[in-house]
């Protein structure tokens, strides 16, 4: 064999040798999806990353400590019936080698009733008000409000008017490649509403998404590193909005207070894997009011627009539908008139025996009769 090709094949080989050592050996769970509920037939998918497939001898799954599968070489998919009813589970993924184990980790289910046992001390309902013609109700005071929780009515401990309440917003963004002709508009409108809404006390964080989810930056009060982040963006990819939703409310779960999302997508899911139930379930047990915009575009079908509706409305926020994206300044100017003159009430649960479930939030006008109010569905306690 000539002397060039022999150290041609050596020279890839010991490359591939280090790009394997330099790279972090992982496994990377595919679905189901880690902390999503796991209900009927499921695939059960993940890769080995940076692993030389030389020294893999064979992949065991386990279900909850039992054997489940064994895989001599990939691809590593199956489908497991997890039942009708949501429950704790976990899966362990372990690869072997030669010397024994190589790599193991571990993923777990989260019914969407079972809730870590944390003790509020502080519910913060955010409430609008507006008359029969749509007309926001501005000038009510604490006594003019009751709050009942499961039916039970619950002592104010707190009155103030949005613009007095500090808060934590995320900007969750979409930036599949369908958006490379709408980057800049919304772009331009999420630098305006920062600048009008973001004071020294709030602070703000970016979330972007295509495929994938990427945090961006961490929450700060500075508006000119939010900016400087926004111009760094390029649209690609596919969009995995239902994924970047529940790891943006994720962020939200140690943050007490008033927290805001504001969600922008410009298409349909086509590549997230957790599913619209799981998402709906998380939405409602989140402490973050979602405003989401997209567009309304009949393609798309109804479900995609159903269930921003839904996550917005169990969260106290509101959608809204463009037809075009020169539309989307004025839906931010809605969105921040919208945090501005919230009522925000705040109330310290009394003592019930049975914790951790959802709590029913009802809020009501005393002596008044025609007007609505938009406010979250309720807490777990």
């Amino acid at each position: 064999m000539n002397r060039k090709i022999i150290c041609l094949l050596i020279f890839l080989s010991l490359a591939s040798g280090l790009l394997y050592a330099a790279a972090p050996q992982q496994i990377r769970f595919i679905s189901p999806i880690n902390e999503g509920t796991w209900l009927g037939v499921q695939r059960i998918h993940f890769e080995l990353r940076n692993v030389d497939p030389k020294k893999v001898i064979s992949v065991e799954v386990f279900l909850e400590g039992k054997f489940l599968r064994e895989f001599k070489s990939p691809p590593y998919d199956f489908s497991y019936d997890f039942g009708q009813v949501p429950k704790r589970s976990s899966i362990r993924v372990v690869v072997y080698g030669s010397r024994g184990v190589l790599l193991k980790k571990s993923i777990s289910s989260y019914p969407y009733d079972a809730v870590e046992e944390v003790h509020v001390l502080q519910v913060v309902v955010p409430v609008v008000v507006t008359d029969k013609k749509g007309n926001m109700l501005t000038h009510l005071k604490e006594e003019d409000f009751i709050i009942l929780a499961d039916g039970v009515e619950q002592k104010i401990n707190s009155y103030s008017r949005g613009g007095g309440v500090d808060f934590h917003l995320a900007l969750l963004i979409d930036i599949s490649s369908s958006m490379s002709d709408k980057i800049g508009k919304v772009r331009d409108a999420a630098t305006i509403f920062l600048k009008q809404v973001l004071t020294k006390k709030d602070e703000a964080c970016l979330i972007f998404f295509n495929h994938d989810t990427f945090e961006d930056t961490d929450f700060t009060n500075s508006v000119d590193d939010l900016i400087n982040s926004m111009s760094m963006i390029f649209p690609y990819g596919k969009t995995a909005l239902y994924d970047a939703i529940a790891h943006c409310l994720k962020l939200f779960r140690g943050i007490q207070g008033r927290n805001i999302v504001i969600l922008y997508t410009d298409g349909e899911d086509n590549s997230s894997y957790i599913d619209p139930y799981t998402l709906i379930k998380q939405a409602e047990r989140s402490n973050a009011v979602i405003y989401s915009i997209g567009p309304k575009v009949r393609q798309f079908g109804d479900m995609y627009w159903e269930l921003l509706k839904e996550i917005s409305a169990s969260s106290g926020g509101l959608t809204f539908s463009f037809t075009n994206i020169d539309q989307i300044e004025g839906f931010y100017r809605k969105i921040k008139q919208d945090i501005r003159t919230q009522y925000i009430l705040q109330f310290s649960p009394k003592a019930i025996k049975k914790l951790n479930r959802f709590r029913k939030i009802l809020v009501k006008l005393k002596d008044r009769k025609d007007y609505n109010i938009r406010t979250i569905k309720g807490y777990f306690y």
